[in-house]
């Protein structure tokens, strides 16, 4: 069942106004034991945030990959019990790859926002996979231990279906409406969803239990009952009956809890948290950044350490789970965490450190030693800050207008202009730490503590530099939301949160990345670099949002790569003119790291 002691009683304690006990002793004391409702009519109020749940006008929507297969059964019942009935048929694919996943996604979404317009408080989505391979993938995926990327198993699924019904329940979602997945697909999509979007499918999710007789070996799968039973979904069992109509039984336990739960008199607390403000009831749901969540601006922040985990895990691979378990991408986290992104940048920079160093002590060969500081820093990394140097290249490479630079930059694929841009940017950076370590060594020994000084605290101050650029540029210029992206409800909220990342948070940010730059390269030096990775976050900003009209997450992780490499060519230039007795010799001046 649900983690009512739990996930459904802190939602309901901190965010709904008043108090689950409370809720509890009503209904025993109205009811009496009520069982399985009780379990319900908590979710629905900790879903909606409210005791005045509403579960009206609900509909049916049927996704199937096979139009002959769109269940005559499900449209015959839906019809006798009076509820709408929606069908969505998905582009068939032998091979699902990134792309179409997306675009699957995207589908399901668009599906939603349709029978929102009918103003649907419930819903019952159905999947219909014709592929007769599906249970023994489905089996696999479910039995699969946690830690692999969500679009990656998505993708594995090898299911348009389970991938556009993923979009429909994050859409749901993001307007609080209760869904009951009925169907092999959609059980899968329920354990998916929640993987994509964490914060948002909270409460959100009802599984029947009603597998036609072929996909029933899967009840007996390792892992299928624990991958059913977690907080994110209430399961609930029905008799074997085919697909949809245990959905509807389903439908009808929550519209009963529903009246139960409204039917309650409950003491009204003061909530400790304010409220978000409640979904729209109007026929029209909008779509973009209007539809996302916007946080309160005066609600007590979250832990700082949460805040700083989040920070730790956005940006790098570092298991900072194993500290906070719960830890998402939620934007009343996440944003907040941005003052902390140049202390990451210290991190990743000393750890390349380490590695350029220890290589040339070890190997006595600068490219031997460059290209394992690099290596080193992508695989802390995951290679997140060069995903967007590559969308970037080939987005605005071979986009003709915003649409097709959109359109190309969440294409999983790489093109020509990507490759090139890629490869030329890393490079670059390699040749300009190469001359920088061969410069250096011309002067000194390699034991000689001003090497590792110069080169040492170089790397360190372009990755600080760098992370501070995305903080810096959000300061100048909106971020954008694609409504199109199936990924939406979990990164589209930053444009419309930025207020989080309040102005104190902005100002320790750019003191602590300020002093970090003179510490590591000496006060004039610093300062010059400080200047130079300013303007040229100012320019990326002003470029983007020239043709954007904002920026979005690739934006921002190219400009980190660019003002990076843009430390490293002042510093290697200041050096160098300060070596050719060009009357600057008191210029760089370095500290040891």
């Amino acid at each position: 069942m649900i983690d009512s002691s739990r996930t459904v009683t802190k939602t309901l304690n901190d965010m709904a106004g008043f108090e689950a006990s409370d809720l509890r002793q009503a209904a025993a004391s109205r009811f009496g034991g009520i069982g399985i409702l009780e379990d319900i009519g908590l979710q629905l109020c900790a879903l909606q945030e409210t005791p005045e749940v509403r579960v009206d006008n609900p509909v049916v929507v049927v996704f199937s990959d096979d139009q002959d297969n769109a269940t005559n059964a499900v449209r015959v019942v839906a019809a006798a019990s009076q509820v709408s009935y929606h069908a969505v048929q998905v582009v068939k694919t032998d091979a699902l790859d990134m792309e179409q996943c997306l675009h699957a996604m995207h589908q399901g979404r668009d599906a939603i926002k349709k029978t929102l317009l009918d103003d649907h408080h419930a819903m019952v989505i159905v999947g219909l996979p014709a592929s007769p391979d599906f249970a023994t993938t489905a089996a696999s995926l479910l039995s699969t231990k946690s830690g692999q990327e969500p679009m990656t198993l998505l993708v594995a699924t090898h299911s348009p279906v389970v991938a556009a019904i993923c979009g429909a329940v994050v859409e749901a979602a993001a307007h609080k409406i209760p869904v009951v997945l009925d169907g092999l697909a959609a059980i899968v999509a329920g354990v998916l969803a929640p993987q994509l979007a964490p914060h948002a499918t909270r409460h959100v999710l009802f599984a029947a239990s009603s597998q036609p007789p072929h996909e029933s070996q899967l009840q007996d799968t390792v892992g299928y009952s624990s991958q059913l039973r977690r907080p994110s979904i209430t399961h609930i069992a029905v008799p074997h009956l085919p697909c949809g109509v245990g959905g509807l039984h389903v439908l009808a336990l929550l519209h009963t809890a529903s009246h139960l739960m409204s039917s309650l008199s409950l003491p009204k607390h003061p909530p400790t948290k304010p409220i978000d403000p409640p979904p729209a009831t109007t026929p029209s749901m909008p779509s973009g950044p209007s539809s996302v969540v916007v946080v309160d601006g005066l609600l007590p922040p979250p832990p700082e350490l949460r805040i700083f985990l989040t920070s730790v895990m956005f940006l790098t691979r570092l298991p900072a789970y194993m500290i906070i378990p719960d830890l998402d991408h939620n934007v009343r986290e996440l944003v907040p965490s941005f003052c902390y992104f140049p202390c990451i940048g210290w991190a990743v920079g000393a750890f390349a450190a380490v590695w350029l160093v220890g290589g040339l002590v070890l190997f006595g060969s600068t490219p031997v030693a460059v290209i394992l500081s690099t290596f080193a820093s992508v695989w802390l990394t995951g290679c997140f800050h060069e995903d967007g140097v590559a969308d970037t290249f080939d987005s605005f490479g071979g986009g003709w207008s915003k649409d097709d630079i959109l359109r190309i930059m969440k294409d999983s694929r790489l093109g020509t202009y990507g490759c090139m841009g890629l490869l030329l940017m890393t490079a670059l950076k390699l040749a300009v730490l190469a001359h920088l370590v061969d410069t250096t060594i011309t002067t000194t020994t390699v034991v000689d503590p001003p090497l590792f000084s110069i080169v040492s605290g170089t790397l360190v101050a372009g990755h600080v530099l760098g992370r501070y650029s995305s903080l810096f540029i959000l300061q100048f210029y909106p971020y954008i939301e694609d409504e199109r992206d199936p990924k939406g409800p979990l990164y589209n909220g930053i444009g419309n949160n930025l207020h989080l990342l309040t102005p104190w948070r902005v100002c320790t940010a750019t003191v602590f990345t300020a002093l970090s730059m003179v510490s590591l390269l000496g006060t004039s030096l610093g300062l010059c670099a400080f200047s130079v990775g300013l303007l040229v976050s100012f320019l990326a900003g002003q470029y983007f949002s020239g043709v954007l009209g904002g920026v979005i997450g690739d934006c921002l992780g190219c400009a980190n790569q660019v003002v990076e490499v843009a430390v490293y060519l002042t510093v290697v230039a200041v050096l160098h003119i300060s070596t050719s007795n060009w009357g600057l010799n008191g210029l760089y001046a370095t500290t040891a790291v």
